[in-house]
């Protein structure tokens, strides 16, 4: 008998169902499902079943000192018994067991969980299927082509999972115990997630110290065989006032045409996705990173995209791109499809990488996919089909016009041909009427339009993925995670990413003082290290120990700052939690617990002799927005978490928008 071990249940089903032809039937052992296909079993695992941690006699923040938790070894604790049990019980039947767990290092990584919950009972053979589609023909070339397990790569995978743990847990026990923050409200550090937070709050610090800067633009709108269009004067920041007046002053009647010049421009087909690009594209249909990554994955095991973490742009030749675009000519876009397949076919072609293919529509057809899934694989679809299309050509127009001998420019633009653009949905032309030199032009209107300079864009769950990146934070399997953990700590805000005070403290605290833990250098050397274990250059236990010692030099360095960090971390921690000023007496109206019924409610801090306070819902985590109420101007909003279901209100119970009729 064959015991196939997949990484999750819903990839075992559907694996079994393939391998069977549909002819397994569903059995359990203890609760735990498998599926049993005459002489070959399909057992899912959950993920990751050992857990790792230290020894319990370190479970104590602040009894166990810092330095001795850096030196306590790691234990590989069973996480998931019964699964582990359920694996064991049917490993003790097999002949050849084959790990079928994702191909990428944390997949490696589970692979060799089970590898060694098999040896443990039985010393049977053990090989590796590679796949990266649930579909007949992936994963049946598959399994008649299996490898050995990498244990290189495995060890990578546990490599970051150890320092990850030692570095997060040493560094969040001394903010957290040096702040007093502990229980559900400590202070989490971590090897990646505090380079990432730096880079959200320096982003914060450039548009707080940003100052605007008054602008003004001068639109022209111009007449022409009832076609009507904009112009706009030749700067179209203008900073000085008196050319503004003296612009407005001037009241002409015509525009006259003073040259006329155009320009073809081809713009080429986008790349294929990886994962980085897939994350900013559904970004941009208002899909954060964690939940994007959740539908793709999803759409993976249903066996419609291919795996959905990977580096490669460019699609490997043993893809058969004629082949799935014949599969999917039946289900949409029949004449994209048609079209790309009248002609020989040159996909467009990005960073290669010995990786997965790029992430692309298998050619199954989608059935009873929800909202959220159904716009994860329109979007992969049309972005497949884009990278197979040709170009698109625009041809842009800019005519330059005298108006009372001030210059006035119109931009305008005409596709020639659509090319890619076409399936992607995404252009739009700006058509001018035929123009001839020396013309004249009628205005119809000539105003002025206030503006003021704006400070950068806050960080979006693409651009800050991309730069992740870019700096080598995490992996891409990671990186989503590192964003909803600093979210769910309360560092940033799920809308907008914009960090609170606690978050500035922990930062700067951690950059005047151990700078070196908020230095994407350091953090993407270690992932350098974790890379050379992949590739056998060295040992597990070498980078681990090597990243134990320099933890030693950074927790010095802490501990010689300990005042200094904990004065700065709870000045901003009290700084947090005030929502205004009373309007009692003037003082400051803070998030307080009560110490008889351990409520929380907005109080006043001039307390005995103030007792103004408003109530607070009890449930969820509490966090002050920094930005004031719309409707009464005075205090700030408050946002409670809740489940999935978030809100933020005003507190001011005489806020006009407690007034249900507003």
């Amino acid at each position: 008998m064959k015991l196939v071990i997949c990484e999750k249940q819903m990839a075992a089903k559907r694996i079994a169902g393939i391998l069977s032809n549909n002819s397994c039937s569903e059995k359990k052992i203890n609760k735990i499902i498998y599926y049993d296909c005459g002489d070959l079993n399909v057992i899912g695992l959950s993920g990751h079943v050992f857990n790792i941690d230290f020894p319990e006699e370190y479970s104590s923040w602040s009894k166990v000192k810092l330095k001795k938790l850096v030196k306590a070894n790691i234990d590989y604790i069973p996480d998931k018994k019964p699964i582990i049990n359920a694996v064991k019980k049917l490993a003790k039947k097999a002949k050849l067991v084959i790990i079928s767990t994702d191909f990428d290092t944390e997949g490696e990584s589970i692979g060799l969980e089970a590898y060694n919950i098999v040896k443990s009972v039985k010393d049977v053979p053990v090989k590796r299927a590679q796949f990266s589609t649930i579909t007949e023909e992936d994963i049946n070339h598959a399994f008649s082509n299996l490898f050995e397990l990498d244990f290189n790569l495995a060890h990578s995978a546990d490599a970051r999972r150890e320092i990850d743990l030692i570095w997060g847990a040493v560094l969040t026990r001394f903010i957290s115990l040096v702040s007093h923050r502990l229980g559900n409200y400590f202070l989490s550090v971590g090897r990646v997630q505090s380079p990432t937070l730096k880079l959200i709050v320096d982003r914060e610090k450039e548009r707080l110290a940003f100052k605007p800067e008054p602008y003004w633009e001068i639109p022209l709108k111009l007449s022409k065989d009832g076609s009507k269009f904009m112009a706009h004067y030749v700067e179209q920041k203008i900073f000085d006032r008196k050319l503004v007046l003296k612009l407005l002053a001037l009241k002409p009647k015509e525009a006259v045409v003073k040259s006329i010049s155009k320009r073809r421009r081809t713009i080429k087909p986008p790349v294929p996705f990886n994962t980085t690009e897939f994350i900013r594209a559904a970004s941009r249909i208002g899909l954060s990173s964690m939940n994007s990554m959740r539908i793709a994955e999803s759409l993976y095991l249903k066996g419609l995209i291919s795996y959905p973490r990977t580096n490669n742009q460019v699609y490997p030749e043993s893809i058969k791109l004629e082949k799935i675009l014949g599969k999917l000519k039946n289900s949409r876009y029949p004449k994209f499809i048609e079209s790309i397949l009248s002609k020989p076919l040159n996909p467009s072609k990005g960073k290669e990488s010995k990786d997965h293919p790029p992430i692309h529509p298998t050619g199954e057809l989608p059935e009873g996919l929800d909202s959220q899934e159904e716009r994860v694989y329109d979007l992969v679809l049309r972005h497949f089909l884009a990278t197979l299309m040709p170009s698109c050509i625009e041809e842009s127009t800019r005519v330059l016009f005298d108006v009372s001998s001030y210059d006035f420019v119109s931009n305008g633009m005409r596709i020639i041909s659509p090319g890619f653009k076409a399936v992607l949905k995404n252009f739009k032309e700006n058509l001018m009427p035929k123009l001839v030199l020396d013309e004249s032009v009628p205005i119809i209107r000539m105003n002025e339009v206030s503006k003021m300079t704006e400070p950068p864009n806050r960080y979006g769950h693409g651009s800050l993925i991309k730069l992740m990146n870019d700096l080598g934070l995490g992996t891409k399997a990671t990186r989503p995670g590192i964003i909803y953990k600093l979210i769910s700590r309360f560092y940033i805000s799920r809308q907008g990413l914009i960090p609170s005070p606690v978050a500035f403290a922990v930062v700067d605290a951690l950059s005047k003082h151990a700078h070196r833990v908020v230095d994407p250098k350091m953090t993407s050397e270690l992932e350098d290290n974790m890379e050379a274990i992949a590739d056998a250059e060295v040992t597990k236990e070498k980078i681990v120990s090597a990243s134990r010692e320099l933890l030693l030099d950074v927790l010095d360095e802490l501990m010689s700052k300990e005042k200094e960090i904990s004065t700065h971390i709870r000045d901003a921690i009290r700084q947090s939690k005030i929502v205004g000023k009373c309007s009692k007496c003037g003082s400051d109206l803070v998030i307080r617990v009560s110490r008889a019924s351990h409520k929380r409610f907005v109080g006043c801090s001039g307390y005995p002799a103030c007792h103004n306070s408003w109530p607070l819902p009890q449930s969820g985590g509490v966090q002050v927005l920094p930005n004031v109420c719309k409707k009464c101007g005075i205090h700030k909003m408050i946002l409670i978490r809740k489940s999935k279901r978030p809100f933020t209100f005003c507190p001011n119970l005489e806020c006009p928008s407690r007034d249900k009729d507003s």
